[in-house]
């Protein structure tokens, strides 16, 4: 692994900077209305076209390698 790397690792966990991290209550229930039904829809679209989405992903595969997929 790089050193520098390793380095910049190591000052971030050693480095702690300032954490202004509080959330007001009512901030995080609006936030949580306006992420929740995303998430719901993203996860309802994914179960809902899932096989139509495979098979692409399938046909592609095919496409590229010009091979089955087993």
């Amino acid at each position: 692994m790089n050193i520098l790397a390793v380095l910049f690792v190591a000052a971030l966990l050693v480095l702690p900077g300032s954490a202004w991290a509080y959330i007001d209550p009512n901030a995080g229930g609006m936030l949580f209305q306006l992420l929740a039904p995303l998430f719901a829809a993203v996860v309802g679209g994914w179960l809902f076209l899932r096989r139509w989405i495979s098979e692409q992903v399938r046909r592609l595969w095919r496409r590229i390698t010009g091979r089955a997929v087993e």
